[in-house]
């Protein structure tokens, strides 16, 4: 298995402080909150999620600059907060404000 991609526009519910990884690399964590309305099974369903995201490198100061409430449009993929917790997290590899 290789696919692991997630889109997802959302609004901003958190932004932590900018921080450093042991290995020196700037990270920081979100909280997102989606809600739109989906086709499933030929009806409209209501889609609303709440998710923990985390984005590095040169990505952490830009989404660190954003504001509570913010909409973003995110691309990254989906892992395991930690080797120890199956909670999920979404890393974001690329971003813009809509």
């Amino acid at each position: 298995m290789k696919r692991n991609q997630f889109l997802l526009d959302a609004e901003i519910l958190d932004v932590g402080p900018l921080r450093r990884t042991p290995a020196g690399i700037e990270s920081v964590a979100l909280r997102l909150k989606h809600l739109s309305d989906q086709d499933e099974a030929g009806s409209q369903r209501t889609a609303e999620l709440t998710i923990d995201a985390s984005a590095f490198g040169e990505l952490a100061p830009q989404l660190g600059a954003l504001a509570k409430g913010q909409k973003v449009a995110v691309k990254g993929f989906l892992t395991k907060r930690s080797h120890s917790s199956d909670i999920p997290v979404l890393i974001i590899n690329e971003f813009r404000s809509i």
